[in-house]
């Protein structure tokens, strides 16, 4: 665990680089959310060198994890109790008034007209109160189908993880089986990316990754998917393309990227891709289209690297 003191000289050091950096003006933007996020970036990078394995995007990705599952669970629970609410307030406002009814056209000894206003009212506040719980009802469903989506995105590339690509795949591949539509897979590496995060440090790693994960968004067509597979890998679903078209894309993809570059504290980091291509064959699971796609790369790496190899 620790130290309070040790905790305490982070934080100081963390304030004395997030006022040197604002001084010196390497803040490229004015915006809010990028002064908030370079503070936290400087805090991160603080406790590593104070010896504490601390990174930003496992910090992010755990605690979306944490907070989603939360809120799924309160929203499902919300819901249930008030489909059950829906139920037995439907079911007592017919049944009484049913009984009511019954017993307003059976007798003489009331005010009819003034008791049939007054129940009438009732089941009217009643009515209300379902269709609020309705609505309320049709709400946290709306809550849940959103944090489902955001369970499926990773926290700092903010593409679709692996567990969106696992519930994709299957349906793409049904139907590519059944209907024999044309399906292609793009495994991506970025290479040498450990030589920036060593030279650069981490946080210019993180940055190098959202910068390519914006390039594959606006390089990619709109019906295709990008997802991060893992740390420095990614892999682009091309739906309803055969290899030819997917092809193209891959290669618009790598150009955006030869054709970009960040710069982080003053310095030009530049990065290329190591591509492997595959399409769909009848039988493929996930795995074996990915088995190939990934053996494209590692003999794009193999021949020089910054290339794509069509398998």
């Amino acid at each position: 665990m620790p130290s309070l003191e040790k905790i305490t000289d982070v934080v100081q050091k963390s304030c004395e680089e997030i006022k040197e950096t604002v001084n010196t003006k390497n803040i490229e933007t004015d915006d809010a959310a990028e002064v908030i996020k370079n503070v936290v970036e400087t805090f991160f990078s603080q406790l590593r060198k104070s010896g504490y394995s601390v990174y930003l995007d496992e910090y992010l990705a755990s605690e979306q994890k944490k907070k989603s599952k939360k809120c799924i669970d309160i929203a499902r629970e919300s819901i249930d109790s008030f489909k059950e609410s829906n139920t037995n307030l439907k079911h007592i406002t017919e049944t009484h008034t049913i009984e009511i009814e019954s017993i307003v056209e059976s007798t003489e000894e009331i005010d009819i007209p003034k008791f049939k206003n007054r129940i009438e009212a009732f089941q009217n506040d009643l009515m209300d109160e379902l269709q609020r719980a309705n609505e309320l009802i049709r709400s946290l469903e709306n809550e849940i189908e959103e944090l489902q989506k955001q369970s499926n995105i990773d926290p700092l590339t903010k593409l679709y993880n692996r567990k969106a690509l696992e519930i994709d795949a299957k349906e793409l591949l049904k139907h590519s089986d059944e209907r024999n539509l044309n399906i292609a897979a793009l495994m991506i590496d970025a290479d040498d990316f450990k030589k920036v995060n060593d030279t650069f440090g981490h946080l210019a790693g993180d940055k190098v990754l959202i910068l390519l994960a914006k390039l594959f968004k606006l390089s990619i067509r709109e019906y295709d998917r990008a997802y991060r597979y893992g740390g420095e890998e990614f892999l682009i679903i091309f739906n309803r393309a055969g290899k030819e078209e997917a092809q193209k894309v891959a290669e618009r993809v790598m150009n955006a990227v030869r054709n970009n570059k960040l710069i982080y504290k003053g310095k030009t980091i530049r990065i290329t891709l190591s591509m492997g291509l595959t399409s769909h064959q009848k039988g493929d699971t996930l795995e074996s289209l990915i088995e190939r796609a990934d053996a494209a790369v590692y003999q794009a790496k193999h021949e020089g690297k910054n290339r794509l190899v069509v398998r």
